[in-house]
């Protein structure tokens, strides 16, 4: 995995700069905007998020938070369970609405980046009644890595920091712990700030007790890790276009594609699951992203 501020140093590295180079700024927006073309090029099922709100009588539109890029399902509540409705827009939205109707609703429709709309409109309020899954927006990197000296306790997600130094509530941003002694070589997501001293992991820590071990903490793509190289070349690439160096501005191009179609075919296709049959064969295509099992 590389966190930001590895991508930060590798693109300096590849373009000859020092890590605080005035061109640096161009660099760290463009490793932005490669992790963002990187990561939109195929469905992101394992970073979908949900949310719920309650169905109101008679309205029609519902604003989501500006988070939502694009929507997997939208279900209405009916009794207790939720049942998916039918999409539609253009012409057929128009001409639905011809005939204004209340009840339980059958179709939604995207209006704008953040607005849905139902049709029939509600005919009742329903607490809960509606949930959306959708892909989240992209944030942008910008946390540089920390160092802590810290505690950790085997099947604990607590992490306590020693020897003085201080967490921050910004880490629980796509952050992730690592300790770097080689005891234990996963990496843990970052779920909660607790106090300037204390954070909660993801999951619960695999390696050994430690009262005082060294670790980093740093920010990172969403997508998988055997891919972060992507925005660091794309970074790259526009750097050296901006050079006139169109032998180096074509090889970083070509490494980005290269990544972002084998990104494309192990994950872009819809069946590719996190599950793996009996058999040992993956129910999808190519590798699979793991999932989180939790003790």
């Amino acid at each position: 995995m590389k966190t930001f501020t590895q991508m930060k140093n590798d693109a300096a590295a590849y373009c000859g700069l020092y890590p605080d180079a005035p061109e640096m700024i161009k660099l760290v927006n463009d490793i932005n905007t490669g992790a963002k073309l990187f990561q939109s090029a195929a469905r992101r099922y394992w970073t979908e998020s949900e949310r719920q709100t309650n169905l109101v009588a008679g309205q029609q539109y519902y604003q989501f938070p500006s988070d939502m890029l694009r929507v997997t399902s939208v279900k209405v509540k009916i009794g207790e369970r939720y049942s998916p409705i039918i999409p539609t827009g253009g012409e057929e939205w128009d001409s639905l609405n011809g005939w204004p109707q209340q009840g339980s609703p059958q179709y939604f429709c995207i209006k704008g980046p953040d607005v849905i709309g139902l049709y029939p409109t509600p005919g009742a309020s329903v607490d809960s009644g509606l949930l959306v899954t959708f892909e989240p927006r992209i944030v942008d990197m910008a946390i540089e890595d920390i160092t802590p000296t810290v505690k950790v306790t085997e099947g604990s997600n607590v992490v306590e920091s020693t020897a003085g130094d201080s967490f921050n509530k910004h880490l629980t941003n796509n952050c992730w712990f690592k300790t770097t002694d080689g005891s234990d070589g996963n990496w843990y997501k970052v779920a909660k700030y607790i106090d300037d001293h204390h954070i909660q992991l993801d999951n619960y820590y695999q390696g050994p007790s430690e009262l005082s071990v060294q670790a980093v903490i740093g920010q990172s793509p969403q997508f998988p890790e055997e891919y972060h190289d992507a925005p660091v070349y794309y970074a790259c690439q526009q750097f050296f276009v901006g050079r006139k160096d169109l032998e180096s501005a074509s090889f970083f191009g070509q490494q980005f594609d290269k990544l972002m179609n084998e990104y494309r075919r192990v994950y872009g296709n819809p069946l590719t699951s996190g599950a793996i049959n009996r058999t040992g064969v993956s129910r999808g295509i190519g590798r699979v992203f793991p999932g989180i099992l939790r003790g």
